[in-house]
């Protein structure tokens, strides 16, 4: 096991398991291999260092050295400005 491993609660252990060998789980298919607190575990697994992504209603591993996707430009704010010869849409 890796090193990040060493410090993982028994259910954690688990649910790494079942990334593992699955890839790709869901909190039903967690509860059904003995998690009781899944989001706890994958908590603890993202604490520990383990690239867990969320797709759905699913998780799975994914590789730790690949590239992130570029975050979309943010919307810009524009406020408008009225005119002089404008009068405001209230009063239109």
């Amino acid at each position: 096991m890796d090193d990040r491993g060493t410090e993982l609660t028994l259910e954690a252990r688990i649910a790494l398991e079942v990334l593992q060998v699955d890839g790709v789980a869901s909190v039903d298919a967690l509860r059904t291999a003995g998690v009781t607190m899944p989001a706890q575990a994958l908590y603890a697994l993202q604490l520990a260092g383990w690239p867990v992504v969320r797709r759905g209603s699913s998780w799975r591993l994914t590789d730790p050295d690949a590239p992130v996707p570029p975050k979309p430009a943010p919307v810009p704010r524009v406020r408008r400005v009225l005119r002089d010869d404008e009068t405001p849409p209230a009063e239109k």
